[in-house]
């Protein structure tokens, strides 16, 4: 705040007010007393001073509010005067006022039903659109591109007409409601007084429904083809009627805030649709315009920048008229884009004084608060206007030449960022209404003064009883340092001098300060707020309770800690001494007749006989008093704590519940389980265990089927009650209450359940197949497998009946009970579980619902295995052992195995058998026969690999190293060169590679995708593929479908030396001839016929020619890898470069067909591997 508004606080009336009634409090407290009336003191006692202040200060506040209220009903009054009508001639305002009534009412509702609560009155901005009929007011709203959910709910988009705007119509965005008056408002130039009336009307009902901020902005449309035909009589007066309506918004409302200037209809610019027609639709959604400061150091105000923000507008615009330029070939539509900024140009200074007059800041009134102006295109129809052509037509008498009219568009320029980047973002910008606020300061006046009042009866009557207190405190202190004196003198030294400490606190005790006090009683303005007399009553007793808390509590705590840690080897004595101690710091579990009856035994022990009886007495009243003050004072020995529990126990009572079960029943008549006792000796000769342990090893009987029914089941409700009253004194971290019977239960089956499934998860994951190093191996693996001991099948069918502890039927049931009755009477216990038999009572019963589903859910998968799965399992079994005889027992098991995998035999028998049954077994079950499975393939695949390579070697690799290897093109630098019928007879189709690709690899082939992959597996590498696939592309280049050996193509020449008059290429029988004319392309095939490639240079007037001959079939390729070598761009643009003795000559060379070998490395790049 500036030291000129509070300057100005000082003067207001109000203040000047609450000085005037502090005064008279003042005076009325201080010369109150000395007022007589006929003997009688009116204003004697502090009370009656204090209420006559009291009421001076409420009467004030109540006039002050009074005050407010009758400006409240005044201003309710001048609003009611905007909206009523005074003569017959204004019942056409009076039914526009009541149609805008019933419309902001409506508003109104809908905002509130909507936001849900009043004060959603002021959530969302509101701002008014004004502007003269015709500026696209409504257009503009249309296609800004907000969200207007509540369109279905009204059936439009606004709470209006359709068309041009009659009153006003609401606009419910997402983020703001829309007011768009009708454009007669804003020039009343049909019915004057009708729109005036009409228009002060809703002025009057945004004050009244909306008062503390009216309205957020306005936002004022201009149309630019207004601003280019209007004489400069009529922008004035245009001009002046739309800053008649902001002052009278201003004025009205009694608020500043945010004006934006929107200059709509640019498309009736002539240029305008040539020149953005090139916008993309997030380009058409930017801004085109710009922001004003809030301040500006000029006389004229912000709108002084206009000229400067609309020139640098113009340059952005000229920067994209040459971009544009440069691609538009239409001569109208050049013109037009050219002239486009220009044609703004000549607006600038008509908008320049347009809005100068609206905006340009005097003394005479508050300047307006613009923001910006911007410029945009709702839709583009009519005839653009061209200021340019029309003003020079009409100095020539030519007339204005007309222009093409808009075709109607869709589509909007610079318009949807404009609410919600710009405007909606300022929407604090304003002020709030001027009324508002002065009546909101007087009423936080009011409750200022009402709080002040409020303050200084209290602290008057915290003055009174300060008064009083003090005295109190004063009369009290001499007592409490008599008793800080005593405290001091005797010592308090239990461990030197018991007698004596015992002494000082009878004394303490016996003081009587507090019991007899005669400041046991006062009024209520003595005990108002300051009240210290209970406080000070105890004194006494907080000094007994201190000397009991630091002094003798320290005895007995230590007394028990030595008593700990004395007899840890008496168990029991150990248990009741911790379990003392533990109570001192437990309420929950605190028993102050069991700490009293220890310590009473524990004075006998110190102090024995009959002589210490007294003392024992007076220690035992002392304990007493301690053990009854909420302040003990005991402190805590962490150490002794944990000393004692360990020596007890370390466990949670779940925990050592389950331990002592594990000890007392390891060892019963229940029998391990081992992989011996389930499979057969043939089957035992498959598996081993992963981590070496022999297969004899197993897993304790506590962890089967009849150790979890005839033990564990029977036993844990006994062995939880016996642990369940030590729960707390041995430590445990859940709370007292938390530790019942049945989660203590709940925790000993979870930690059973938890090693049951880990036992038998470990048991299961350790086992596993042996593999078979050899095809003989394998077939014996096999035949054991699928034979009569079926030791998978065995083997699931034990872990089935293991692991499902609640397989039993219900009909089942009392035998199955009968049946673990009978195995509990023959368990050997412990003498640990004799003992606890001893004091706990016998249980009976037997629970029908047997448990251990929490077992069975981590081996659903086991356990649904059905009959039928067995079966199918076993099929597998059987066709594996089938396929790997017939692979063994032939003579040329080679070819036998390739055969399978290319008519599908492994697939269909086997490989379908063994994925129906991995789908069945889990890990490591499903693993076993994938291992199987990849066993058979892999010597399926071994023996197809041989049979393969030898045919690969025998019909590929000897005919290339015969006829191909190390011979040009496949080796560019060889003398030798492959004969064409050699190349085609190895490449071609059905030629050497085609026929052993399409006979042995291309059923496992996938040559669906631009680098092929194996299908199956055949023992063939991924890479080797590559070659086939080399081949093919060598055999798509050279030879035609019916395997002709063909290759066409162009030669044009380019370039040729100045020097040199006449240049021949010849291929065989065909030749291109160049002399300097016109290039013309000269169609060639390759082979030629003859077994060479010649090039002539002729020099001018010379009768020797300059020539060279490429020898062999294959010279033309020679000649263009020559070629490439000078000239590695040719790979690129397909020039042909030749240098013969420094004569040159360029030459185009012209496939006949994408697919080409020209400038193709795939030749040399081949290379026919040994082995596939």
């Amino acid at each position: 705040m500036s030291i000129k508004e509070i300057g100005r606080v000082f003067t207001q009336r109000w203040f000047l007010g609450l000085v005037g009634v502090a005064a008279c409090s003042i005076f009325i407290w201080v010369v109150g007393p000395l007022i007589t009336v006929a003997g009688y003191e009116p204003l004697k006692s502090d009370f009656q001073r204090l209420v006559t202040i009291l009421v001076i200060v409420f009467a004030w506040a109540l006039i002050n509010l009074t005050k407010q209220h009758k400006q409240k009903v005044r201003e309710d009054e001048s609003i009611q005067t905007l909206l009523e009508v005074d003569s017959q001639s204004d019942k056409e305002a009076a039914s526009e006022i009541d149609v805008m009534r019933d419309r902001i009412e409506q508003a109104i509702k809908v905002v509130t039903k909507t936001h849900k609560g009043k004060r959603s009155l002021y959530d969302l901005p509101w701002y008014v659109l004004i502007g003269p009929p015709g500026t696209g007011k409504t257009t503009v709203l249309k296609q800004s591109g907000l969200e207007f959910p509540l369109t279905e709910s009204l059936g439009a988009d606004s709470i209006a007409g359709v068309g041009g705007t009659r009153h006003c119509d609401w606009w419910f965005a997402n983020k703001a409601v829309l007011i768009d008056t009708a454009g007669r408002y804003t020039t009343q130039d049909s019915q004057e007084k009708v729109d005036s009336k009409a228009w002060h009307g809703f002025l009057g009902l945004l004050k009244k429904y909306r008062t503390q901020r009216p309205i957020n902005g306005a936002i004022v449309t201009v149309s630019l083809a207004s601003v280019m035909s209007q004489t400069r009589t009529e922008r004035s007066l245009h001009a002046r009627s739309i800053k008649s309506r902001l002052q009278e918004l201003k004025n009205q409302l009694g608020m500043q805030f945010p004006i934006y200037v929107l200059l709509t209809k640019m498309d009736l610019v002539a240029g305008f649709n040539e020149f953005f027609a090139d916008l993309s639709k997030e380009e058409r959604e930017e801004l085109f315009g710009f922001m004003f400061p809030r301040e500006v150091d000029d006389e004229r105000g912000v709108i002084s920048l206009f000229n400067k923000e609309f020139h640098g507008m113009l340059e952005r615009l000229d920067a994209r008229m040459l971009r544009i330029l440069e691609t538009e070939d239409d001569l109208e539509k050049r013109t037009l884009i050219f002239e486009f900024p220009k044609q703004l140009r000549v607006l600038q200074a008509n908008l320049d004084e347009f809005l100068s007059e609206i905006f340009a800041q005097n003394t005479f009134e508050e300047p307006a608060l613009i923001r910006g102006v911007f410029l945009l295109s709702s839709v583009q129809e009519g005839i653009p206007v061209d200021r340019l052509m029309s003003e020079s037509t009409n100095g020539l008498g030519l007339g204005r030449l007309p222009l093409a009219t808009n075709v109607n568009s869709s589509h909007s320029y610079f318009v949807k960022n404009l609410f919600e980047r710009v405007i909606f973002k300022e929407q604090l910008l304003g002020t709030v209404n001027r009324h508002y606020q002065k009546q909101s300061g007087w009423m936080r006046t009011g409750i200022y003064v009402g709080c002040a009042g409020v303050l200084v009866g209290a602290s008057a009557l915290w003055f009174l009883s300060y008064q009083w207190n003090s005295k109190l405190i004063v009369d009290t202190n001499s007592q409490v340092n008599h008793i800080e004196a005593m405290i001091g003198a005797e010592s308090l030294d239990f461990e030197s001098d018991v007698i004596s400490a015992v002494d000082t606190l009878d004394k303490i005790m016996m003081l009587p300060l507090g019991k007899n006090s005669k400041y046991g009683h006062s009024d209520a303005v003595k005990k108002f707020g300051l009240y210290q007399g209970d406080k000070v009553s105890q004194a006494a007793n907080n000094a007994y309770s201190d000397a009991l808390s630091q002094h003798f509590a320290t005895l007995l705590s230590e007394s028990l800690v030595s008593e700990m840690e004395a007899n840890k080897q008496h168990r029991e004595y150990l248990y009741e001494t911790l379990k003392t101690y533990l109570m001192l710091f437990n309420p929950e579990k605190y028993q102050q007749e069991e700490v009293i009856a220890w310590f009473n035994f524990y004075f006998e022990r110190q102090y024995p006989g009959e002589l210490n009886k007294e003392l024992r007495e007076r220690l035992l009243v002392h304990t007493k008093n301690l053990l009854e003050n909420d302040e003990k004072g005991f402190s805590m020995d962490a150490t002794a704590i944990s000393a004692a529990r360990e020596v007890l126990t370390q466990m949670s009572l779940p925990e050592r519940a389950y331990q002592r079960m594990k000890m007392q029943f390891a060892k019963s008549h229940v029998p391990s389980f081992r992989l011996t006792d389930v499979l057969g000796p043939k089957g035992l000769e498959q598996f081993e265990r992963a981590s070496g342990k022999p297969l004899s090893q197993g897993i304790s009987g506590f962890y089967t089927y009849n150790g979890f029914h005839s033990i564990f089941q029977i036993q844990i409700n006994r062995t939880v009650k016996g642990l369940m009253e030590e729960n707390w004194v041995y430590g445990d971290d859940l709370k007292a209450h938390e530790i019942d019977h049945d989660s203590a239960i709940q925790g000993v089956q979870a930690r059973y359940y938890q090693d049951y499934v880990n036992e038998w998860k470990t048991l299961i994951e350790d086992i596993q197949l042996k593999q078979a190093p050899s095809l003989a191996l394998a077939t014996e693996q096999s035949r054991v497998l699928s034979g009569v001991e079926r030791p998978i099948e065995s083997l699931l069918r034990a872990i089935q009946k293991e692991v499902g502890l609640s397989k039993v039927t219900l009909s089942e049931n009392q035998k199955a009970a009968t049946e673990v009755a009978g195995k509990v009477a023959k368990v050997k216990f412990s003498n640990t579980a004799d003992k606890l038999d001893m004091y706990l009572p016998e249980e009976n019963g037997f629970n029908v619902a047997l448990p251990g589903k929490e077992v069975e859910s981590h081996f659903t998968e086991i356990l649904r295995l059905s009959e039928q799965d067995f079966d199918d399992i076993q099929q597998a079994m059987v066709n594996l052992r089938s396929y790997l005889s017939d692979l063994s027992s032939s003579g040329n098991n080679q070819k036998i195995a390739y055969k399978s995998i290319l008519d599908g035999t492994v697939t269909q028998d086997v490989a379908a058998s063994f994925a129906r049954a991995k789908d069945l077994l889990p890990k490591p079950f499903n693993q076993w026969l994938g291992e199987l499975s990849q066993e058979s393939v892999k010597f399926a695949e071994s023996g197809s690999k041989d049979h393969l390579n030898q045919l690969w070697v025998t019909n590929v690799v000897r005919p290339y190293q015969r006829t191909i290897a190390g011979r040009y093109p496949f080796e560019p630098n060889a003398t030798k060169e492959v004969r064409l019928k050699d190349f085609q007879r190895f490449f071609g189709y059905g030629g050497t590679l085609d026929s052993f690709f399409q006979e042995y690899l291309e059923p496992f082939v996938d040559t669906s995708k631009s680098r092929w992959r194996l299908e199956k597996e055949i023992g063939v590498r991924p890479e080797t593929l590559a070659v086939f696939q080399r081949a093919k592309r060598i055999r798509q280049s050279f030879f035609e479908s019916d395997n002709s050996l063909r290759v066409e193509f162009g030669m044009k020449p380019v370039y040729l030396d100045q020097h040199i008059t006449r240049f021949v290429l010849e291929l065989g029988d065909q030749d291109l001839v160049y002399k300097h004319g016109p290039a013309r392309s000269k169609e060639l095939r390759w082979p030629s016929g003859q077994d060479q490639t010649r090039i002539v240079f002729t020099p001018p007037e010379s009768k020797r020619e300059i020539a060279h001959t490429y020898e062999g079939e294959w010279g033309i390729f020679k000649l263009l890898d020559q070629s490439l070598k000078a000239r590695p761009e040719s790979r690129n643009d397909n020039i042909v470069m030749i240098d013969l003795k420094g004569n040159k000559v360029q030459l185009e060379l012209i496939p006949s067909s994408a697919i080409n070998p020209f400038w193709s490395n795939e030749m040399e790049r081949f290379r026919c591997p040994q082995t596939l």
